[in-house]
């Protein structure tokens, strides 16, 4: 069998649900094809190897999204299977566009879409709603991650208002030994505060203001966050105070969140990607995750 016919099988049989998670998706095309190994799958479908799952617009999925969907399927994938309906608010279209063209064309150097995603993504986890997979089995015959529960700051199904069950993305080597996956066992349930429900809370308002809506919002938070009294761009004693607070506040916030990585989260908030002045910089695109914790940090915590 040529290499095209059997592509065009594996998808014609593993079809993409509306709201499924890409990665997963991935990882039933190569339960689909168990008879190959994962370097030849990979090949097959002209796609780098994923180091670690998880990222926000990794190059394999563009590269796969725009070899096997039209224009218009790529945009819907984007939004329905990639999260973009949670984080394309965070960034401007232009930029978005010239990272996809440099995606398409393998002209990228492996540069993640958010400055901060390398540094954070070791803290993510794959999310899973027990009661959304049993529904999806009995409607499609699988069981379906749903996208919208992977986004950093999403802790309940709100459907079945269940805590969503976790796994560190960490546990996953690329899409070698995709079975692993599939092992509901191994996901487990976290301890939920009003932090995570807060964190939960602003997600949801991000998924019903919509993107444009939601992006003129975070410009003007952001306009909010540099007024003089808060922050100077010049070294003085308020940005130092400024500093200090959120690097203390921010390892706490991740200990809190990501309780497997709390030996790392103090070293990882004194990284210089994670400044505040990173964040509030109104002209550049700032991680969903590191906004909405430094919106609480602004709001809750800050003390003049």
């Amino acid at each position: 069998m040529k290499n095209d016919s059997l592509v065009t099988m594996m998808f014609d049989n593993v079809l993409l649900q509306t709201e499924e998670y890409f990665p997963s998706y991935v990882y039933r095309l190569m339960q689909f094809a168990n008879f190959m190994g994962a370097s030849h799958f990979l090949d097959l479908l002209k796609m780098s190897s994923a180091r670690q799952i998880g990222e926000t617009l990794p190059r394999w999925a563009v590269v796969l999204a725009t070899q096997n969907y039209s224009d218009e399927n790529f945009t819907q994938i984007v939004d329905n299977n990639l999260l973009g309906q949670y984080w394309r608010s965070f960034i401007e279209e232009s930029e978005l566009d010239q990272f996809v063209a440099q995606q398409r064309s393998m002209r990228a150097t492996g540069r993640v879409l958010f400055n901060a995603e390398k540094i954070l993504l070791p803290f993510q986890s794959i999310k899973l709603c027990p009661a959304c997979f049993d529904e999806s089995v009995q409607a499609y015959g699988v069981g379906v991650w749903n996208a919208q529960h992977q986004s950093a700051t999403s802790f309940v199904c709100h459907k079945h208002r269940q805590v969503l069950l976790q796994r560190p993305v960490s546990q996953f080597n690329g899409f070698e030994f995709s079975q692993s996956f599939f092992d509901r066992g191994a996901y487990v349930t976290p301890n939920i505060t009003l932090f995570h429900r807060w964190l939960d809370f602003e997600t949801q308002r991000i998924y019903e203001l919509g993107v444009e809506a939601h992006r003129e919002e975070v410009k003007l938070h952001k306009s909010v966050f540099m007024e003089s009294s808060f922050y100077s761009h010049k070294p003085c004693l308020t940005s130092m105070k400024l500093n200090k607070q959120w690097r203390l506040s921010l390892s706490k916030y991740l200990a809190i969140l990501y309780p497997h990585m709390k030996n790392e989260a103090e070293r990882i908030s004194s990284n210089t990607g994670l400044q505040a002045s990173a964040i509030m910089r109104v002209e550049s695109s700032v991680h969903p995750l590191l906004y909405l914790l430094f919106k609480f940090f602004y709001l809750y915590e800050f003390k003049p």
